[in-house]
């Protein structure tokens, strides 16, 4: 059954209407996200990349799961397109960009499964202005990468059912290995991408041969993570050892956890709650009841499994930033609602269902907004954790385009530190420091570091030290007595610029 002012279309026609309204999703959420990006340096691992890309630093210290390959890629070419200082920026701008064409794709996923244009368009407005979503387009993260690739796949695995074909079979496996070298979270639906081509081939819709031709294609797309794992084998002389690095890094515990809880659950329950400001959850609920009769098996079965995958995979995954991993089981939430909504369309309560969906739209950013405020209220003033950064906002509201704390610290650290400076920081405030310092080419004699044992640092970077340690000393946090006897022996250590560094005096350098 087509869409109402569609039967009459050529299928020529209908394409060309289906790409302008893809088009059409993405200019809006390309304008709003790039008007609401952070303009400078991010915090943590947002600010790991930037350096990273800055640096051509394609490995992550802390494993191949963490590399990323062709998101550091792409950053190179804005490197080249932009230059050094323009290079904050134009990343946190490929965030909000990646995420408009996800949205796009996610507004095509939902007209196909329920059949309706302007069911897309919805479901694509209340996801594009959930938090997480919106949150994730305004800084430098992969994440926006990933969901452009999932919302694609689905685009292909959706033809792939309804219309088999080799080509569509290879362009799904190519996608999907691309997004490996964006984020191991592509891996989650490859197996049921293979069970529906095996199901497929068994069915004689597709030939016995297309596992060959979805082989080359799948490799073809993860060639650059696929050669990083062959290389770190040979490095380092085993195969076994670069394949749990390309899949789990240092965070195998993490990635096995079945039953510990995130160090900071309640804050990642409350962040992730701030997506359903809106009926998708209950949409879904009702397309999962609808998804077998209005999809057929094949299909239903296939979203079925990837949601599953998704979800339990992002609810027992229990690192501090949790909330984040949300995002593709919010897109297989979504792709559900479309499916609810289209049931509801046609029943008695069709005008209140699509109503409370349009009043949402404008709803969810107007709470965002009112949510620090409430924060406040409820929890009076938030905890000084980084300079010049206010956790409420930072964190309930998702537009970053007037939050620089991260480049003011970077700019206080370049100000008010004395020439040859060694500055060791924790692992939030480094990275920002870093980027700045390499975008703006300030400070070249500032060395940043981690903050760690002295005899640590020493050991990793023996050209830290010409001058032995006669380097001016700065830390952030402030270290208790103990840490501070740890790493300096005999010293003094005092706040200068108003406690967001501290200078360390040994007595005996």
């Amino acid at each position: 059954m087509e869409s109402p002012g569609t039967t009459n279309l050529t299928p020529r026609r209908q394409r060309r209407l289906g790409f302008l309204r893809w088009l059409g999703v993405v200019l809006f959420f390309a304008v709003l996200y790039g008007l609401t990006a952070q303009r400078g340096v991010n915090w943590q691992d947002s600010g790991i990349l930037q350096h990273r890309i800055l640096t051509g630093n394609y490995e992550h210290y802390l494993g191949l799961a963490l590399a990323h390959p062709l998101y550091i890629a792409l950053g190179r070419g804005l490197l080249w397109i932009g230059g050094r200082e323009h290079l904050p920026l134009l990343t946190n701008l490929l965030s909000a960009a990646a995420m408009a064409v996800a949205m796009g794709n996610l507004a095509a996923v939902a007209t196909r499964l329920s059949n309706r244009r302007w069911i897309g368009v919805l479901i694509a407005g209340m996801v594009g202005l959930s938090h997480t979503v919106w949150w994730l387009a305004t800084i430098s993260e992969t994440y926006p990468l990933l969901l452009a690739g999932l919302t694609g796949e689905l685009l292909l695995l959706t033809s792939l059912v309804r219309r088999p074909s080799v080509w569509t079979l290879a362009g799904l496996a190519l996608l999907s290995g691309l997004g490996v070298c964006v984020h191991n979270l592509a891996l989650l639906p490859l197996p049921v991408y293979v069970i529906v081509m095996v199901v497929l081939i068994v069915r004689r819709r597709l030939p016995a041969w297309s596992p060959a031709v979805a082989a080359g294609a799948y490799i073809l797309g993860a060639g650059l993570f696929l050669a990083m794992i062959l290389n770190h084998a040979v490095r380092e002389g085993g195969l076994a050892g670069a394949i749990s690095s390309a899949l789990v890094g240092d965070f195998g515990r993490d990635v096995a956890n079945v039953a510990g809880v995130s160090s900071r659950w309640k804050e990642n329950a409350v962040l992730s709650a701030m997506n359903f400001l809106n009926p998708l959850l209950l949409l879904a609920v009702v397309g999962w009841i609808q998804f077998r009769r209005r999809l057929g098996g094949t299909l239903a079965a296939a979203l079925g499994a990837i949601s599953i995958l998704e979800i339990v995979f992002f609810i027992r995954y229990p690192v501090p930033d949790q909330f984040m991993f949300i995002l593709p089981s919010l897109v297989m939430i979504a792709a559900a609602a479309a499916v609810g909504l289209r049931r509801l369309a046609v029943s008695r309560i069709k005008r209140v269902v699509i109503t409370v969906c349009l009043l949402c739209l404008p709803a969810q950013p107007l709470l965002y907004d009112l949510a620090p405020h409430v924060a406040h209220f409820l929890r009076g003033a938030p905890p000084a954790r980084h300079p010049f950064r206010d956790e409420w906002r930072y964190w309930l509201s998702p537009w970053k385009q007037n939050e620089h704390s991260a480049e003011h610290f970077s700019q206080v650290v370049c100000r008010e530190t004395k020439p040859d400076a060694l500055v060791l920081l924790d692992s939030t405030s480094l990275p920002p420091l870093q980027a700045y310092l390499l975008s703006t080419q300030q400070r070249e004699d500032i060395l940043a570091t981690l903050h760690k044992p002295l005899r640590q640092v020493k050991d990793d970077h023996p050209a830290m030290f010409p001058k032995g340690i006669e380097r001016p000393i700065y830390i952030r946090p402030e270290p208790s007595e103990t840490v501070l006897t740890e790493l300096f022996g005999e010293a003094t250590c005092s706040p200068i610029s108003n406690g967001i560094l501290y200078r360390v005096k040994p007595a005996n350098p």
